[in-house]
């Protein structure tokens, strides 16, 4: 049986866009970074054929070909606490900038849980995966 893992509620904003697009995901604190960035493609609709890169305490992780850190971190090696911010780019050609704010880790659960929320500025979406 799976142990419980922290379940962290993240809010994912992508700057530079009028009206606001935003993303709330709550994640299970085992899996990776190369796991989140899945996540977050799911979330915004993307299809992930892009690169991608974190940028984490001024070090970057994300796809080798930018030569920056393994992705294959765990999120609970960061030890996050409320109102961490980190950086989410996807697409260097098109630069799609994310703010990532670590809004609570409130819950326990299983590993494999994840669920998120969203609001485009024209309606509001709620759903489990």
């Amino acid at each position: 049986m799976p142990v419980p893992s922290e379940i962290l509620q993240l809010k994912l904003r992508l700057l530079g866009i009028s009206p606001m697009v935003w993303r709330r995901v709550f994640v299970s604190s085992s899996i990776t970074l190369r796991e989140l960035h899945g996540i977050l493609q799911v979330a915004m609709g993307w299809d992930g054929i892009h690169l991608f890169q974190f940028d984490i305490r001024a070090v970057d992780y994300g796809s080798w070909e930018l030569h920056a850190a393994s992705p294959d971190v765990p999120l609970s090696g960061f030890g996050f606490c409320r109102n961490d911010r980190l950086s989410y780019i996807y697409d260097m050609g098109g630069y799609w900038k994310h703010e990532v704010r670590v809004e609570a880790s409130p819950w326990r659960s299983k590993p494999d849980q994840f669920r998120w929320e969203a609001d485009d500025g024209r309606d509001q979406r709620r759903r489990a995966v």
